[in-house]
């Protein structure tokens, strides 16, 4: 169909039904200048009280058979589906343009979706197969179309007559590109009002502005955004840092940043993978630093994604002074820090008042240091009313709790361990200071893991909710768009990786960054999708299938451990009977 505007000021239109739906037809009709008149034999009360106020022409009766032919629209909405053929039928005779609701294949015109910003419409349409998805999208631009648009559409229309009388037709499209660019930015979907001096600036130097020689599109400036990827629950990346990652040419990232890659990141983007592991570092920082330099300077828009916040113990610092120095732009896009979040899933608060009043971020290598640690254990060892957040500390445990205790630390002090804070990977071990170590090394803790010294360690037995919901240590593989189960899921404690199809580059990544337990098959091509995948999550993964026909598929593809498990009762019976495990569903 051919979206069009149409003027309809002073123009005759027919409403044909008075209930809820032509109400609001009418009501747009009217909005739009039009001369109305509803037919109804029982309208609705805004219709009464539309007509009592002089703004429409109501007729309280059956609509009469030809009369759509004195008319230039038509809208029917009647609860007979024979009235809403005969309107039909009648426009179409008289070559009419009539809209029925709800039944597509009597339509001549569809009416689109709006979003409305003053004289500014961004019209959405499905040529009226699928108007509930229409309306849905038509709320999430509402939402996203931030700042003043009416106001700039208001300044656009008078910019426009102003550039059409000073300068060459060659030259008006540089000048509009100029006001556009200098108003709008695209990743916010936000935009500003010009000030006078702007556009007079603009219009002043008309003349020197040349028409644009079809080329090549020029280089954009290189920019390097330094991003935190918080602490590895893929919900606590920020919303600006999601947006740099979306619009990046490239994306250079650490291992501990892999779980936290948007999934839907286009295929597009460079991914360089720079991880470090305790004791094995297979990229050095300084060719880390040189890589962004060297892709800066290409022109990319590059995102180093670091674990936890760049400027904590992320060495971002080290990078962004090597950028200066290149003359590559760059900013910093600060992340949650593992030191704050960590705790907080294990049920630690790091400050409680008259309890713990300070806090002290360090790294736990500091403890191992053979030219003079710069931290002063013993003053820390002596503050009854401080939390100590030790990062790093798998490696140097023994060595920072020996240190403490030789400060004079109470050797029963509260302490815990955190293996993978906020995942479903998440592991707490919780001892004195003086037991912690040996504890931590029969539990197996591995890095990344944060140590916490402090009197609010005690709190974790009683706010540790984060681990008490039913699927919590679940982590699931679900192809996009999940809709309503994934907030299910994730409010019953699991982890969902929610992956496009086909897959792309990054969520490849994702999805084993940390191990799956499972895998929601809502129908045989997501089980045909995810099984080049699922040799590498090896025999423990769960493949949920919500019908026969996508369980059969499913072990016809080799999947190991294959329940059927319908949804018919709604999500909460899926949840429940993941919470369960194999409990009352079959698993052949």
């Amino acid at each position: 169909m051919l979206p069009v505007m149409l003027d309809l000021r002073d123009r005759a239109c027919l409403v044909v039904g008075g209930g809820e739906v032509g109400v609001r037809k009418a009501e747009g009709l009217l909005e739009a200048g039009a001369l109305v008149t509803v037919v109804a034999p029982s309208p609705a009360a805004a219709v009464e009280a539309l007509a009592a106020c002089g703004r429409l022409r109501l007729e309280r009766r059956p609509y009469r058979a030809g009369e759509a032919a004195g008319y230039r629209l038509v809208f029917t909405a009647t609860d007979s589906a024979e009235t809403n053929r005969r309107v039909a039928a009648d426009a179409e005779a008289a070559g009419i343009w009539a809209n029925v609701a709800d039944e597509p294949e009597l339509c001549t015109f569809h009416v689109p979706a709006r979003v409305r910003r003053g004289a500014l419409q961004i019209a959405i349409a499905s040529n009226g197969e699928a108007p509930f998805a229409v309306r849905r999208l038509r709320q999430l631009l509402d939402r996203r179309l931030a700042g003043d648009w009416a106001a700039w559409i208001a300044a656009a229309a008078r910019f426009r007559p102003r550039v059409r009388a000073l300068a060459a037709p060659a030259q008006r499209e540089a000048l509009f590109d100029r006001f556009f660019a200098a108003t709008v930015d695209p990743d916010s979907l936000t935009a500003r009002v010009p000030a006078p001096e702007e556009e007079a600036a603009w219009l002043a130097n008309a003349a020197a502005v040349k028409a644009p020689v079809p080329t090549d599109p020029p280089r954009r400036p290189g920019f390097v955004s330094l991003v935190g990827a918080g602490p590895g629950d893929p919900g606590l990346l920020t919303v600006r840092a999601r947006r740099r990652l979306m619009t990046a040419d490239a994306v250079v990232f650490d291992r501990l940043a892999e779980p936290v890659l948007p999934p839907d990141l286009p295929a597009r983007v460079e991914l360089h993978s720079v991880g470090k592991e305790a004791g094995h570092h297979p990229v050095p920082q300084g060719e880390i630093n040189a890589l962004l330099v060297r892709l800066g300077l290409e022109g990319k828009r590059v995102v180093r994604l670091k674990g936890g916040d760049p400027y904590v113990f992320g060495r971002g610092g080290e990078e962004a002074e090597d950028l200066r120095a290149a003359g590559v732009p760059f900013e910093v896009v600060p992340g949650v820090t593992a030191g704050i979040a960590a705790p907080a899933c294990a049920g630690i608060p790091v400050t409680s008042r008259d309890e713990a009043v300070r806090v002290t971020l360090v790294t736990a290598h500091e403890s191992t240091r053979v030219d003079g640690s710069f931290v002063h254990w013993d003053q820390l060892a002596h503050d009854p009313h401080a939390t100590i957040v030790a990062y790093m500390a798998v490696s140097s445990l023994k060595q920072v709790s020996a240190n403490l205790l030789a400060g004079g630390m109470d050797p029963e002090f509260p302490a815990a361990m955190i293996e993978r804070g906020t995942t479903s990977a998440q592991r707490v071990v919780r001892a004195p200071i003086r037991e912690l170590p040996a504890a931590a090394e029969a539990a197996g803790i591995q890095p990344p893991a944060l140590l916490v010294v402090g009197p609010t360690v005690h709190h974790a037995e009683s706010l540790a909710a984060f681990t008490r919901r039913p699927l919590f240590g679940e982590r699931l593989a679900l192809a996009a768009p999940a809709g309503d189960v994934r907030d299910a899921l994730e409010e019953a404690g699991a982890e969902v990786v929610e992956a496009p199809l086909p897959l792309t580059p990054a969520a490849r990544i994702v999805l084993r960054a940390l191990p799956l337990t499972g895998c929601l098959l809502r129908s045989p091509a997501d089980a045909v999708a995810f099984a080049d995948e699922r040799p590498a999550w090896g025999d423990r993964v769960v493949a949920w299938c919500l019908d026969a026909e996508t369980a059969d598929s499913a072990r016809a593809l080799g999947w190991g451990r294959v329940v059927e498990a319908s949804a018919d009762a709604g999500w909460g019976a899926l949840v429940a009977a993941m919470g369960r495990g194999d409990e009352g569903h079959r698993d052949r």
